[in-house]
């Protein structure tokens, strides 16, 4: 069988579980020959909130300006990877942007909450999973251990 991906979506939300997916995605990128687009949802009332700030840049260029320091950090690579912002609800738009860019593969980082947390907060890396219309893979930072391994 051969399995080919050439387009890797991979939404951050700047957690260290975020960036240890960006390796991730990096990594698979290099070995397929993929392109890399690096994406954070931003909620709509942050936008209200801060609209520009006093260098007259928006709240969009920030984060983008964020996530162009995420790719810069990572050194060196032959892959390309662009960055985006969209505005709405997480997990809808990574699998609404996964469909419109015909990603074929989402590597997103997971924190692993188990029991009451994640009932109470939800888990957008479950949510894609079950939504997404492409193969997703998530990613579990090393450092973060289960919650009920902790003890």
């Amino acid at each position: 069988m051969n399995i080919e991906i050439n387009r890797i979506l991979c939404p951050t939300d700047f957690s260290a579980s975020a960036d240890h997916a960006l390796d991730y995605a990096l990594s698979i990128a290099e070995r397929h020959g993929a392109a890399v687009e690096l994406l954070h949802v931003a909620e709509s009332s942050t936008y209200a909130a801060d609209p520009v700030n006093d260098q007259g840049q928006t709240y969009d260029d920030t984060l983008r300006e964020r996530l162009q320091a995420m790719v810069d950090g990572k050194g060196d690579t032959d892959v390309t990877v662009t960055v985006n912002v969209v505005d709405g609800t997480d997990y809808v738009e990574i699998v609404n942007r996964a469909t419109a860019w015909s990603a074929d593969l989402i590597v997103l980082g997971t924190h692993g909450r188990t029991g009451m947390k994640h009932l109470l907060i939800g888990s957008v890396a479950e949510r894609v999973v079950r939504t997404a219309s492409c193969s997703v893979c998530t990613v579990r930072h090393p450092d973060h251990a289960l919650e009920s391994e902790k003890g």
